[in-house]
């Protein structure tokens, strides 16, 4: 009986522990960036998800992060790759739960309007966080942020940070979705096509008379 007892409180102790670990929510305040001189903005969109993030898990993502499709530029254990002629370089520490972290950018395809995705893996989660429309340039070629784990490991306590990653695509341009046949005409031409269709028709009709 006693035995069985233990074992009830150490399988309480655990479903504690993991509900503990959901119940700390993460925040787009908990990420911020900015590229100087301009001041630090946080996340427009915030999600946290088990496992490890990929480029088929950061496709996977709802709401804001939807859409046109993510590429892996850098991951602060492994080697960055080429997104449009740009390579992005992105550092932070290891095992800090809160801290700073830089991106530098270098390449043929600057200037580059992209938005991007900013991952923290911390035990067995990760958290996403949305940078939408940011546009990187040839001055500077280096941007700075600040992060902090918010969630809980299984023990209750917070993790440290295992790796960071940066997922990019090309920014929505408005402009680019328009259908020239949909494109408004200025009312200054349609005056202009009208008058011209009422002097032809003039003409038609003094030349019958």
């Amino acid at each position: 009986m006693r035995i069985r007892g233990i074992m009830n409180v150490t399988l309480f102790g655990l479903v504690i522990g993991l509900a503990a670990s959901r119940a700390q929510a993460i925040a787009i305040t908990d990420v911020s960036f900015r590229i100087p001189p301009a001041v630090s903005q946080n996340a427009s969109a915030a999600q946290q998800v088990a496992g490890n993030d990929s480029v088929a898990e950061i496709n996977k993502l709802s709401g804001a992060f939807a859409g046109d499709t993510w590429t892996l530029l850098d991951k602060t254990d492994a080697a960055s790759t080429v997104f449009n002629n740009v390579t992005f370089t992105l550092t932070s520490v290891a095992g800090n739960k809160s801290g700073g972290w830089q991106l530098s950018w270098s390449g043929g395809g600057l200037p580059l309007n992209m938005d991007f995705v900013f991952v923290t893996k911390a035990a067995r989660d990760w958290g996403a966080y949305l940078f939408e429309s940011m546009n990187f340039t040839t001055a500077p070629m280096a941007g700075e942020g600040t992060f902090a784990i918010s969630w809980l490991n299984n023990g209750g306590q917070t993790p440290g940070l295992s790796h960071a990653s940066i997922y990019g695509r090309l920014a929505n341009d408005p402009s680019q979705d328009l259908d020239p046949r949909q494109v408004p005409i200025p009312g200054s031409l349609l005056l202009l096509a009208l008058g011209l269709g009422l002097l032809g028709q003039s003409r038609k009709g003094a030349r019958h008379s």
